[in-house]
C-alpha cells in the first residue's frame, strides 16, 4: 500500500543582511551597549551590556511591554544569540567585508509553524529598519562618490 510522505512544515524565518562601512568591532560594540542600542533599535535597552548569560529587560517601543532577553551565546566581534521571553530567537552575525567593513546578518525565528505571513513580514521589515538605522548611525560621514563604490545591497 502506498503511503504519501508528509512534508515537514517549514518554520518561518526573518532574515536581513546589510553591509556597514565600519570595522566589526565598532558594529559589535554598538549592538551590545544599551545606550547605543536605544539610539537605533530599542526604546529602552536597560542599563546592562549584552554579555553571554546575561538576563536583560528590553522595551522595543514606548507603548510595548518590557520583555526578558537572555543572551545565550556571544563571540566578540562575530556572534550574538538572544532568546526572548516570547519564544523568539535572534541571531546576529558579523562577517568581514572585502572593503574592511562589516556585513551584519540578522536572523529571527521562533514564530511557530503556524505563524502568519504578516508577523514574519513585520519582523523582517523591523530588522531591515534596525540595520539601516545602525548603518546610518555608524556611517554619518560616508557619502557615495565615484571613488567610493556602493557596497552590495542587502542579501
Amino acid at each position: 500500500m502506498f503511503k504519501p510522505k508528509l512534508m515537514p512544515k517549514v518554520m518561518p524565518v526573518a532574515r536581513v543582511s546589510l553591509p556597514i562601512r565600519r570595522p566589526r568591532r565598532e558594529c559589535f560594540l554598538a549592538l551590545t551597549d544599551p545606550e547605543t542600542l536605544s539610539r537605533f533599535w530599542l526604546h529602552d535597552a536597560g542599563d546592562s551590556c549584552i554579555e553571554e548569560g546575561a538576563q536583560l529587560r528590553w522595551q522595543f517601543r514606548a507603548d510595548a511591554p518590557r520583555i526578558s532577553v537572555l543572551c545565550r551565546e556571544m563571540r566578540p566581534d562575530c556572534l550574538i544569540r538572544l532568546e526572548l521571553s516570547n519564544g523568539v530567537r535572534i541571531m546576529l552575525t558579523l562577517d568581514r567585508h572585502a572593503d574592511g567593513g562589516t556585513l551584519v546578518h540578522y536572523c529571527e525565528c521562533g514564530f511557530g509553524a503556524d505563524a502568519d505571513t504578516d508577523e514574519v513580514s513585520q519582523a523582517t521589515e523591523g530588522a531591515a529598519r534596525m540595520l539601516s538605522a545602525l548603518k546610518t548611525m555608524l556611517e554619518p560621514d560616508v557619502a557615495e562618490t565615484p571613488d567610493r563604490p556602493r557596497l552590495p545591497t542587502a542579501a
